[in-house]
């Protein structure tokens, strides 16, 4: 029994607790979240704005910057929501979600090469995530870049997919095996 006990205290030693966003930042997104379900836009925006203000560490920045983004981007303040997300992956680099995001807006302004970046950087930091694999296979073939696109699509076959995502991809890949006109 002492023995488990040390084996399990090496292990925790080992991958500390992930760090949560401060108790403020959290309260402030709260109200924040509560203003914008009422519809009260310039009231949400202040609380997003009190959260950031308040986020001294790494994860409180990334939380309050990442929910201010979201909330940007249903607004339709785009070039707003991607400074957002520059800023959470600057307090966060290993944010694979915010990634995600920044290069689908990224493609969506017109930046493909940045959108190419930052859906690598997503791909790297969660490797078994799909949704920045689907999207940089997809943003290859839009680009023209069909080996590219191809071998994006097989890593994903790699993976574990359900099924009719599976089919989606198998289907990508045989469109993209046929000789072009």
């Amino acid at each position: 029994m002492k023995r488990l006990a040390v084996v399990l205290t090496l292990a925790a030693c080992g991958h500390p607790a992930p760090r949560r966003p401060s108790t403020t930042v959290r309260a402030e997104i709260e109200a924040a979240e509560t203003a914008e379900k009422a519809r009260q836009h310039d009231r949400a925006r202040g609380h997003y704005l009190a959260a950031i203000a308040a986020a001294k560490d790494a994860a409180s920045i990334a939380y309050a910057r990442r929910e201010y983004a979201e909330t940007l981007v249903s607004w339709g303040e785009i070039a707003e929501a991607m400074v957002q997300l520059e800023a959470v992956v600057a307090a966060d680099p290993g944010d694979a979600a915010a990634w995600n995001d920044l290069g689908v807006l990224r493609h969506n302004q017109g930046d493909d090469r940045r959108a190419v970046e930052a859906l690598e950087h997503a791909r790297a930091a969660a490797p078994r995530d799909i949704r920045p694999r689907i999207a940089l296979a997809a943003l290859r073939w839009q680009t023209g870049d069909r080996a590219g696109a191809a071998a994006e699509y097989q890593e994903l076959l790699e993976l574990d997919l359900p099924d009719r995502v599976r089919d989606k991809v198998k289907w990508a890949l045989a469109e993209l095996a046929k000789p072009q006109p």
